[in-house]
Order: structure tokens, then C-alpha cells, then sequence
């Protein structure tokens, strides 16, 4: 697992030195929407997200770790957004993700969904620097029939507020927050 741990660290360095060298090889659009954050929560520990699109509308592509927990699971998905409120020092933006969680190995075959709905904040720091936060809206979906050879039962969600298990798939919702800290222009 420690590999796996170095290999996340490594994944996330090599996203900021793309995206920085994209910033500096593009010329500037005002129309088009360029972001890198790095952001912590309850469910994904430590995650960064690449966002692309025009103002309106974007979308999102990002990586995360669960590392705080008994066993180490990694995850990544697709997601869209929008701005709510754009402004020059602030902005708010509703997100909505969906995740392929992995947990003690390197790829898990059974279905093991974590869907994210995220309400943030922003505020400007500096010239390409901003901080945000904001409360988010957790599902984790995962099969609990046999499959594979074995019983899968997802260790994903660090506690619930909603559970239910039917035949096949086990779900669990919980209310949680995310901080961060994002690089644009």
C-alpha cells in the first residue's frame, strides 16, 4: 500500500507541473474556464481536479485518496459544474462528481460508486490564487452480492446518516464539507 500512497503523491505533483506549463503556453481566452485545485474532505482525504469548459458550464476530472481510514482506497471520476456567482475576488459554484472507488488493491472489478454534490465558496488570495470550502452532499452506491469470486462490502463512506442494503447494492449518504486551495486565471 505504501507504493500506491507514493504513486497518488506523484500523480498530483505531475498534474500541477501540466497544468502549470498549459498556463503558460496558452494564450489568455476570457471565455474559457482553466483550473487546478487541491482540495481535503471527510470521504476523499486528499483529492485535485482539473476543470475545463466555457464560463457557464464546465467539466471536471479528478483523483482523491482515502488514506485516514483502517484500509487505503483511491478513487477517481468525472464530474460537471457552474457558477452560481462569478465575481473577481469571490465566486460560488455548484458541482456535481462521480467516482470509481478502489479499496485495498489496485483496480476493484465490483461496482463501488461515490457521487459527490458540492456547494463552494471562493475567495481570491492573490493574482491566480484562491481558497474555498463549502458543504457537500456524499452517496456511496456499492454491490454487496457475490461477484467474482467473493463478497464485496464497501468500506468507502467514513460514517452515515442514510443507509439502506437491498439485494444487491448497499447505499450510504452522509452531509460533509471539502477545503481547498485553487490555481486560474
Amino acid at each position: 500500500m505504501k507504493t500506491f500512497k507514493q504513486l497518488s503523491v506523484l500523480m498530483l505533483l505531475l498534474l500541477i507541473s501540466l497544468y502549470g506549463s498549459a498556463q503558460t503556453a496558452q494564450p489568455e481566452n476570457k471565455s474559457l474556464y482553466k483550473v487546478f485545485e487541491m482540495s481535503v474532505g471527510e470521504g476523499l482525504n486528499l483529492q485535485a481536479a482539473a476543470k475545463v469548459g466555457i464560463r457557464p458550464v464546465y467539466g471536471i476530472f479528478g483523483i482523491g485518496t482515502q488514506f485516514l481510514s483502517t484500509d487505503y482506497k483511491w478513487a477517481f471520476g468525472l464530474g460537471i459544474g457552474t457558477h452560481l456567482m462569478k465575481q473577481e475576488k469571490q465566486s460560488m459554484n455548484l458541482e456535481y462528481m462521480i467516482y470509481h472507488v478502489t479499496q485495498n488493491e489496485i483496480w476493484t472489478d465490483n461496482f463501488n460508486n461515490y457521487q459527490q454534490v458540492k456547494l463552494l465558496y471562493s475567495k481570491r488570495i492573490g493574482k491566480i490564487i484562491s481558497v474555498f470550502g463549502g458543504p457537500t452532499v456524499n452517496l456511496n452506491i456499492a454491490e454487496n452480492k457475490e461477484s467474482f469470486g467473493h463478497t464485496f462490502e464497501s468500506t468507502f463512506a467514513p460514517y452515515d446518516m442514510y443507509s439502506h442494503v437491498g439485494g444487491n447494492h448497499t447505499a450510504k449518504g452522509w452531509i460533509g464539507f471539502t477545503l481547498g486551495i485553487r490555481f486560474d486565471k
